[in-house]
């Protein structure tokens, strides 16, 4: 029965001793007394060291006994003692300690149980330990006990659910052992039950995410992998054999450079990674197993152990081919005329922008040639579109031939080119390519059977001796083209000093921009924008009026300029700014609808270092809430410090104020910079929007900018919208924010009031979403327009 690991009670310490007595007084007493008669009567040695002994064993019994009283009350109060401790200890446990009887009725149940199931002890006890096992598991419990009550197993251990008083289960970890007296047989069970639910939840909770892992790992569409620090493939998904034509187990264990068709990135990959934790959108090209080459993004992690020691790459590839595609196409048609296939004003801006800061490093002269084809819009009337697109596209040609492949020929729109020479040495060169191009301009040109003769106009400046930026030279170049046209046409011009002598008006014209700003000589007028998706007046467009008491109203044309140049253009901006502002917020608290007033920001006054606290100054002094302001720059000056304008930009767009680039397209524009910039809304120069209908090339613009501004997420307003056909072409486009004298020129205040007051009601919008054609309602604006014409 023993080597059946019963629990045997053994003897206890009393009877012990009792046989000990006994065996003394039978055996050794009779033993030692023959001794010590031996040793008296042989006198030997080793018979009286005997009879010593037997002596001492003679005694032993008697003092023994002697103390045997005093140790057995200490011992019965030890007793007493440790039954209290383990009392307590199994009182207090966590865990369930339990005994049952021969038929497995709970017998012994400590507090723990209650804290395990909820159940009362008193009123589980007498219970068979199956009715306690939640129904599902009772089968294996029952398996594992019968073997434990009929002696066969000495020790059992499961995980099973316990039911709880809430009729809901708990799993607990149960080890039971059967007891009894060797000649009695087992009398029940006894054992521990441990509440695991904790940790049986967190283990299928493991398996629930390892399960999900595993199918997100087989099915995703990014090619998941992992690398050693030293470039080695440890594991990759099985996308990439979609992304790159290779089976999995043909990469694990292989260098990352086998997929990787630019040497040495990997290493790069490292560098930045010791550097930044996180990788995200780095660019690279993968080879795939047909030797084909595709462009791809990667967003890896560096993963380290508990010390920081790296261990590991763990990243994600994604297939951005067709992404770089459109961005192509998007870049194409940003920075390249569609018609000509030359660069457009952009990319004209940007070279020119280059050339001049390499001619100022190193001290070398420019040459630039401004043409404009004479009597162009001839042959559009006289043989229609295509053939003047055609025309447009031979001089194209022509013009390529005159220079070499380090000059630039670009088209800025319309019939206008302009010749960048960047290997000049003085003013002749600039003079032979004019020469050249005139004489190949005026060769024939057949169109539809027909032959067209043509020619040019030119003008000619030279940096740095008529000018030293971008602007002025196109400016200067500009004038001089005119001067040729005014001189007959089919010729060229250098900037002259007859020209600068318009510099003397200008200068006066200054002056009398100082006395008009001291004076408060300008009106702000107000130019409404329409959402004609909604049907709604989204804002008002402030414009500065110059109102002379002599010459009456000048042109911003004249004087915008002026007060760029001076400086003057700052106190004036601010003045329109504080006025536009103040203005809007009368309108709001009228009661009039609540719009977005959108104020012009020049270049000098973007760059000026208290810009945000004098637009946070105005905010505050007239009350006007932040998200009715729309400040608009012109994209050239934000691209002279892309990082400082960014900065700028940050600090406006946290305020709420929203952001345009006015004029788009008509200057320096970089997608790659444009798209960084958290900018709202792009707006359509008006030049593009004039001749929309019926240009290919403006509609091919206007069509591009549309383009770009949705794959960017920017809203697009058009400028200078006069006719329902142009209002329905930008329709049909996407475009659906407008302005222009379709809608209402611009007026002052008391105009606007009325304005605003007699289209409130009519103007009130439809929910969005309104599958209504709002084109049928183009003649209510006909008539609007008709009106205020």
């Amino acid at each position: 029965m023993g080597e059946r690991g019963f629990i045997i009670n053994a003897a206890s310490g009393g009877n012990g001793w009792r046989c000990a007595d006994r065996f003394v007084q039978r055996v050794l007493w009779p033993l030692m007394l023959l001794a010590s008669v031996g040793a008296l009567l042989v006198w030997d040695e080793q018979v009286w060291l005997f009879a010593l002994v037997a002596g001492g064993l003679l005694l032993f019994p008697a003092v023994t006994s002697s103390s045997r009283v005093g140790e057995k009350d200490s011992e019965t109060h030890d007793a007493a003692d440790d039954l209290q401790r383990y009392r307590l200890v199994v009182e207090s446990a966590i865990d369930v300690f339990f005994q049952t009887d021969e038929k497995a009725r709970w017998t012994y149940l400590n507090p723990a149980w209650e804290h395990v199931t909820g159940r009362r002890r008193d009123e589980t006890l007498g219970e068979e330990l199956l009715d306690s096992v939640y129904a599902d598991d009772r089968d294996r419990a029952r398996a594992l006990i019968a073997p434990l009550l009929a002696g066969e197993e000495p020790f059992a251990q499961c995980e099973l659910r316990l039911k709880t008083l809430a009729e809901s289960y708990r799993w607990v970890e149960l080890v039971v052992r059967p007891f009894g007296r060797i000649d009695h047989g087992i009398s029940g069970l006894t054992g521990t039950i441990r509440n695991i639910t904790a940790k049986r939840l967190a283990e299928e909770a493991l398996r629930e995410n390892e399960e999900r892992y595993r199918r997100i790992f087989l099915n995703i569409q990014d090619v998941y992998f992992e690398a050693s620090m030293g470039g080695i493939l440890i594991e990759i998904s099985p996308s990439v054999e979609h992304l790159l034509g290779y089976r999995r187990d043909q990469l694990v264990g292989r260098l990352f450079s086998t997929i990787s068709a630019e040497q040495g990135r990997m290493a790069e990959i490292r560098e930045k990674l010791l550097e930044s934790p996180q990788l995200k959108d780095f660019e690279l090209q993968l080879r795939r197993s047909s030797g084909e080459t595709i462009a791809c993004s990667i967003n890896i992690s560096l993963i380290c152990d508990a010390g920081g020691k790296p261990l590991k790459l763990v990243g994600s590839i994604r297939d951005i081919t067709e992404r770089k595609r459109a961005e192509e196409e998007i870049r194409k048609l940003a920075y390249h005329d569609i018609l000509t296939g030359l660069p457009n004003r952009s990319l004209f801006y940007d070279r020119l922008d280059q050339a001049l800061a390499q001619a100022s490093r190193h001290d070398h002269p420019l040459s630039l040639l401004f043409l404009d084809l004479d009597r162009f819009k001839d042959v559009n009337d006289t043989l229609g579109h295509d053939a003047g697109d055609r025309l447009l596209q031979a001089v194209a040609e022509r013009l390529r031939a005159c220079v070499r492949q380090s000059d630039t020929v670009a088209r800025l729109g319309g019939d206008e080119f302009v010749v960048l020479l960047t290997s000049v040495k003085t003013e002749r060169d600039g003079v032979i390519v004019a020469e050249k191009i005139l004489e190949l301009l005026a060769e024939p040109v057949s169109l539809d059977g027909k032959t067209v003769f043509t020619s040019t106009s030119i003008g000619v400046v030279m940096y740095p001796h008529d000018g030293r930026n971008a602007e002025t030279l196109l400016k200067h170049a500009d004038m001089a083209m005119y001067a040729a046209k005014e001189k007959g046409r089919n010729n060229f011009q250098f900037f002259s000093e007859e020209m600068n002598r318009n510099a003397y008006d200008r200068h006066m014209l200054e002056h009398r921009l100082r006395e008009a700003i001291e004076q408060e000589h300008f009106q702000v007028y107000y130019q409404p924008q329409w959402d004609m998706q909604t049907r709604s007046l989204i804002g008002l467009e402030a414009l500065v009026r110059w109102i002379d008491p002599e010459e009456g109203m000048i042109s911003p044309a004249r004087f915008i300029p002026v007060a760029e140049e001076t400086g003057l253009i700052r106190p004036l901006g601010e003045w329109v700014l504080r006025s536009a502002c103040a203005q809007v917020q009368a309108w709001h608290e009228e009661g009039y609808p609540q719009v977005r007033v959108g104020v012009n920001i020049s270049g000098r006054q973007f760059r000026q270092p208290d810009l945000v606290a004098m637009i946070d100054r105005i905010l505050a002094e007239t009350g006007l809430p932040a998200e009715f302001l729309e400040l608009e720059l012109t994209e050239s000056y934000l691209m002279e410090d892309a990082e400082a304008t960014n900065r700028i930009l940050a600090f406006l767009k946290v305020r709420g104020i929203d952001l345009a680039i006015d004029d788009f397209g008509t200057g320096y524009s970089s997608l790659n910079y444009l798209k960084n910039f958290p900018i709202d809304r792009i707006k359509i120069d008006q030049s593009f929007i004039r001749d929309v209908t019926g240009s290919r090339d403006d509609a091919a613009i206007v069509e591009a900018i549309i383009g770009m501004a949705q794959s960017l997420e920017l809203d697009v307003i058009a400028e200078g919208v006069e006719t329902a056909e142009q209002l329905k072409f930008l329709q049909s486009r996407g475009c659906q924010e407008m302005q222009g004298y379709f809608f209402a020129r611009p007026m002052p205040v008391d105009e606007v009031s009325r304005y605003l007051a007699e289209n409130r009601d009519r103007l009130r919008l439809p929910r969005r979403g309104d599958d209504r054609d709002y084109t049928a309602l183009l003649g209510d604006f006909d008539h609007l327009s008709g009106a205020l014409h």
